[in-house]
């Protein structure tokens, strides 16, 4: 039993650690803040590279990925454990639609921000 159960962590691990770049994993410190007020219901994923993943079952309701150098939008295939984990399709992010007028300012370790327009969200990781 001892061996099975071996056997498959390091399955598990090899999985974990093969699957980095694609695998988003929940922030429970995580929030948003759109314009200076706080989304409630909004949930923050992050993956290895501290892209972000952005999910709110709220109205309004949404899914972004907000990836380094500027791609930022709706993800097409998108496989989550709700509340835990997402596994996206590749590390970079095929997008059902690209958030329109979207420009990054900021990402680092602690936080990112974005500006669409005149509207100004600020991600707080971790």
């Amino acid at each position: 039993m001892k061996k099975v159960l071996l056997l498959l962590f390091v399955v598990f691990l090899v999985f974990v650690v093969y699957n980095r770049q694609r695998l988003y994993l929940r922030d429970p410190l995580g929030g948003v803040m759109r314009d200076g007020v706080k989304e409630d219901g909004a949930q923050v994923f992050i993956n290895y590279s501290n892209d972000v993943l952005l999910e709110n079952d709220n109205a309004p309701m949404y899914v972004t990925v907000i990836q380094h150098e500027n791609h930022v939008g709706t993800p097409a295939k998108l496989m989550c454990m709700h509340f835990v984990v997402c596994l996206a399709d590749a590390y970079v992010v095929t997008l059902v639609s690209a958030a329109p007028n979207v420009v990054v300012d900021s990402m680092t370790g602690k936080a990112v921000s974005y500006h669409q327009g005149k509207h100004v969200t600020v991600v707080g990781l971790r």
